[in-house]
């Protein structure tokens, strides 16, 4: 709320929270500043102290804005995990380092300049512009602040601006500066190339000692993945309306709510042809009617097929009401007289026409039988869903309560996070991502909400962990023995190709060294810096871009099994014009990357000159993790 208040997503304080996790670390490492604190401050920086609770209000702040901005829950667990509990801090200790300078500089705000700011406020003002302070109660109410702490937050946040503000800026840059990066992010290449293979049988056999140190010295590639059996019931109205009884006086008062929706109504193919006058459109009726062809006479005034041909629209789908009733007037074959409609006059032809039907109970008797047990169904959810957590808080087991309810239940033996079992398999079970999601954030013995989707109820419970580990060796000696085989083909495509570039270099011809290997030179053109094409993956685009004008590189294939022998055509570079949209926008982004990069250096150099501290015993209780 403050910074939507301020607009301050031009100020300092929006550029952390936007860029926290990409800059709190570049700036220094919290880990450098961890040691054993003392007193009840979680940090202290220079004359600034940060306690827990300062910590932990803008810890769930971030998270309360990552949920606003994304449409995305992010939990604290999950958070940790991705260091956000660290750039926190290390936003605070930022904060905290701007904060000790300005006190040590004297700057302040005077209270005239906030009251003026606070009056200019869109934000604070009624409809005629003028401020209005029971709106500013309220807003500030809503917000859980006070009017001396709203004044305390904006003072601080203005002496942060005005401090930061002089590394801080639209820095300018040089045309040449903007050229350079312009012409190297748009530079084309052609390429000359031909490829080599290599063959498993090209490479020695794999030795027992070579596949076991394989296995030994890549333990992640041999490990699985930990494995959860998770039991798994639900209730949703599919599920429910199999069982779902209805007696032919249901099925008779359904057929009378629904029957508008088993009404069609008239529907016609219409030719239209447009005139700009009365007098013309008469001249072609009398055309039409001495014989011509309505599709010829729309061809003769510059008209297609498709652009005069309305087919299948009902009566409500002519947005001209004159026009909509002389078509629907009109035989089947039959053309209108002139039609002067709202914009212009019209002769119209009914081609076809689809006379209005009111299907019967029985010819939609199938499908309404189903959509009434469904919405029966959807009446039974809620006590389903009742008498499944009575059970539960019983401790009744799944297989019990879904038997009684009568309501699906599935036992997953082992699935892993991203829902494959111990052989590789897709598991099949209901809201699959949801599912998953929530029982590998769970654990055996929890009992865990149900899960409320698309009308229905899933509950689940874990009911046993297999934590990762290293498969045995026996296992995996096979997979084992083809990465060895794979890594040997790798080296030797690289090997071939590193030989081929070499003599390429010494003066042999592509078209030669080609012919030896037995393969064909071909060509491909327009190859973009770092753009993955066709056959050229990044490591290939790369290496040729790498290469000077006419030079020679090679590009392993992604398989290892080959690789392209590449000789880089005449650099093509695009024309610059500073005045381009694309040469304004780039230069907008190096000026920013220039001011972030002014900004971090001197906020590094603001925390260099105090002394930080970081009470690590007061972090683990809080943050719940060890430092690194």
């Amino acid at each position: 709320m403050m910074e939507a208040i301020r607009n301050a997503a031009k100020g300092w304080a929006a550029k952390v929270l936007i860029g926290l996790l990409a800059v709190s670390f570049g700036v220094w490492g919290i880990a450098d500043v961890f040691r054993t604190g003392t007193g009840g401050a979680l940090a202290t920086v220079g004359d600034v102290e940060i306690s827990g609770e300062q910590f932990s209000q803008a810890f769930n702040q971030y998270l309360q804005n990552y949920q606003r901005q994304t449409g995305q829950p992010l939990d604290a667990a999950d958070a940790r995990r991705l260091g956000v509990d660290r750039a926190v801090l290390n936003n605070l200790v930022q904060t905290a380092t701007i904060d000790n300078a300005s006190q040590k500089l004297g700057l302040g705000v005077s209270d005239l300049y906030l009251a003026q700011e606070l009056a200019d406020n869109p934000n604070f003002q009624d409809s005629t512009g003028k401020f209005d302070p029971d709106r500013f109660r309220q807003l500030l109410a809503s917000n859980g602040l006070s009017e001396a702490g709203y004044f305390a937050q904006e003072r601080q946040a203005r002496l942060r601006e005005a401090l930061t503000g002089t590394a801080d800026g639209n820095l300018p840059v040089s045309k040449a500066m903007v050229e350079a990066q312009y012409r190297h992010r748009n530079e084309q290449r052609d390429v000359k190339f031909f490829t080599i293979k290599t063959a498993d049988t090209e490479v020695a056999a794999p030795t027992d000692d070579e596949i076991k140190k394989e296995y030994e010295s890549n333990p992640a590639t041999y490990t699985a993945p930990e494995y959860r059996s998770i039991a798994v019931m639900k209730a949703e109205p599919a599920d429910i309306a199999a069982r779902v009884t209805l007696s032919e006086d249901d099925i008779t008062a359904g057929f009378e709510r629904f029957k508008q929706d088993y009404f069609t109504p008239e529907k016609r193919t219409i030719l239209q042809l447009t005139f700009p006058t009365l007098e013309e459109a008469q001249a072609a009726k009398a055309k039409l009617a001495a014989g011509a062809d309505f599709l010829a006479l729309a061809k003769e005034r510059g008209f297609s097929e498709a652009d005069v041909t309305f087919a299948d629209k009902t009566k409500a789908d002519f947005f001209d009401k004159a026009i909509a009733d002389a078509a629907f007037s009109l035989a089947e074959g039959a053309v209108s007289e002139p039609v002067k409609g709202a914009l212009a006059t019209a002769l119209l032809k009914a081609v076809k026409i689809s006379p209005e039907h009111q299907a019967t109970l029985e010819e939609v008797r199938p499908q309404l039988t189903d959509r009434l047990k469904l919405e029966k169904a959807r009446d039974e959810i809620q006590s389903i869903y009742a008498a499944v957590e009575d059970a539960r808080a019983a401790q009744t087991k799944f297989e019990e309560i879904a038997e009684r309810a009568s309501i699906p239940f599935q036992l997953i033996p082992a699935v892993d996070a991203q829902g494959r079992d111990r052989d590789g398999k897709d598991v099949a079970m209901p809201h699959k991502a949801e599912l998953l999601r929530d029982a590998f954030k769970s654990d055996v013995g929890v009992e865990a909400d149900a899960l409320q989707l698309d009308e229905g109820y899933v509950w689940y419970e874990v009911r046993e962990v297999a934590p990762s580990a290293v498969k045995p060796f026996d296992a995996v000696k096979e997979q084992a023995r083809a990465n060895v085989v794979s890594a040997k083909v790798r080296a030797l495509s690289e090997d071939k190709a590193k030989k081929l570039v070499e003599r390429l270099r010494a003066g042999s011809k592509l078209e030669d060294l080609a012919a030896e290997a037995g393969a064909t030179v071909e060509t491909a053109q327009g190859l973009r810096r770092n753009e993955p094409s066709s056959g050229f993956d990044v490591a290939a685009v790369s290496a040729l871009f790498a290469a000077p004008e006419n030079g020679f590189a090679y590009g392993i294939e992604a398989d290892g099994r080959g690789a392209r022998i590449m000789q880089s055509q005449p650099v093509l570079l695009a024309g610059f014009n500073p005045d381009s949209e694309e040469a304004k926008a780039l230069s907008r982004q190096l000026e920013g990357s220039v001011s972030n990069d002014v900004l971090t250096a001197y906020l590094d150099a603001l925390q260099s000159g105090v002394g930080v501290t970081i009470n690590e015993n007061l972090w683990r209780q809080i943050s719940g993790t060890q430092t690194q």
